[in-house]
């Protein structure tokens, strides 16, 4: 291996990613056959977050050479690619090629690699054994997350919060921020900087459980206007993917999933306060339609469009008639442009849904939490708007499909809500699910036109 390439391959095992571009491309200039700088170059765009571009590289390395080193990049490419069981299958066969007298360094990658393939075939088992092995031969954060992602799964909340701030920093999704502050350890004395690291759903159900009163709070711009009214006594900046360029006023900074340590996991009811003037406009706008009927929103699909997590998750409104031919008013919460498939269906169906982009594609989540607090009810797929409705207190029935993420966990009713009720497609089966949620409204239709509802 060149100098330079060897260069490269550091700064990709410590971040530097637009060091190692620049010197792969120089290399592959200089000499487009050389087999080392194209695995490197796999690494790279895996770490870029760009693992379609790696995986022919990995697979063109496997057919030229099956050396453990060529299957382990393409498992691991496999891996990030979320199929989960072709991974493990690769690694394992990179385990066995692997000599002996390899250095524990190398041996602990597999290992730690194979931990992330289990875990993400909700496999714990393996995923223990294999990260505790990688653990046992160097301190890394990926075994460290794998093990985490086991223990929130099986909610063993006091192992899987603590392992999970190990993401923190070496995650695409979980940037580490760093406001000039020491990190927030439980110190009662301190006044708290909080910063959002993930998504909306997130951020929702983190603040549930926030266990001070802020100082600041940064998130998830969406979130400005609807932490503001919820947390009065706190300064809400929405500048999450922004740089800070207010003055700092707290003691001590801390991400939101790293405060859960020192909280207490439990079902919890309404926090969120949406502006009044705009539940009422809804209210209104609701009352409009067909008074008297029962409010249901609903959301089919979760996810990024087209991503792992959109097909595992996602229905489609035929799947939810059963559901939607109640006599209802429905309202989509879907946060992306459904109007056309809506239209199909309402022709199709003769089923009539509202669609209000101003309400649930607003840039203004306070927008689509005022409308959530006038309905009845939600019925959807793991999505945020589920936490949107148990932060509000209002009943949410969730069709959880069967690689949930470990808000949802493998088993058990929902963690973070006191009025949000599971109904796990893994158990029952999709239709089973979609009909057992429709029978559950059915009984409940009395207490809805009394502007109440029952979820157990």
């Amino acid at each position: 291996m060149s100098e330079l390439l060897q260069d490269c391959d550091t700064a990709i095992e410590y971040g530097d990613l637009e060091f190692a571009g620049q010197g792969l491309l120089k290399v592959l200039s200089q000499d487009p056959a050389n087999h080392e700088a194209w695995t490197t170059l796999a690494r790279f765009f895996i770490d870029a977050g760009k693992a379609p571009y790696a995986y022919p590289i990995a697979v063109a390395a496997v057919s030229e050479s099956k050396t453990w080193r060529n299957l382990l990049l393409l498992g691991s490419v496999q891996a990030v690619l979320q199929d989960a069981k072709e991974a493990c299958k690769t690694l394992q066969a990179a385990l066995k090629l692997m000599p002996d007298s390899e250095p524990d360094g190398n041996k602990a990658i597999v290992y730690r690699q194979l931990a992330s393939a289990y875990v993400q075939g909700y496999d714990f088992e393996k995923t223990k054994y294999y990260a505790n092995l990688s653990l046992a031969l160097e301190d890394h954060h990926q075994p460290k997350t794998s093990l985490a992602f086991a223990a929130l799964h099986e909610r063993d909340w006091d192992t899987g919060w603590k392992l999970y701030r190990s993401q923190l920093g070496n995650s695409n999704q979980r940037e580490l921020q760093d406001y000039g502050l020491p990190e927030w350890k439980g110190e009662k004395e301190a006044t708290v900087l909080v910063y959002g690291e993930q998504g909306l759903g997130d951020q929702i159900a983190y603040m549930s459980a926030c266990p001070f009163t802020p100082k600041q709070i940064i998130c998830n711009p969406k979130l400005t206007e609807l932490f503001s009214l919820s947390f009065p006594f706190s300064e809400v900046h929405g500048s999450q993917f922004d740089p800070f360029n207010k003055p700092v006023k707290a003691t001590h900074q801390v991400s939101m999933a790293s405060f859960m340590p020192y909280t207490q996991m439990k079902r919890r009811g309404a926090y969120l306060k949406p502006r009044r003037e705009k539940e009422l406009q809804w209210s209104g706008l609701l009352s409009s339609l067909n008074y008297g009927k029962p409010r249901i929103g609903i959301a089919w699909t979760g996810g990024a469009m087209k991503s792992d997590g959109w097909r595992n998750r996602n229905l489609s409104l035929h799947d939810l008639k059963p559901i939607l031919e109640l006599d209802a008013t429905f309202v989509s919460l879907e946060y992306k442009d459904r109007s056309d498939e809506i239209a199909q269906f309402t022709k199709e169906t003769g089923i009539s849904i509202q669609d209000w982009p101003w309400g649930n594609m607003s840039q203004a989540y306070e927008d689509q939490a005022a409308l959530v607090s006038q309905l009845d009810l939600v019925v959807s797929v793991p999505t945020t708007v589920y936490h949107l409705a148990g932060g509000l207190g209002v009943p949410a029935m969730v069709l959880v499909h069967d690689q949930p993420h470990f808000h949802e966990g493998i088993k058990g009713d929902c963690p973070w809500w006191e009025s949000v009720k599971f109904y796990r497609r893994s158990e029952m089966g999709t239709q089973q699910a979609i009909e057992a949620v429709r029978d559950a409204i059915v009984g409940s239709f009395k207490e809805m036109k009394t502007g109440k509802i029952k979820i157990a």
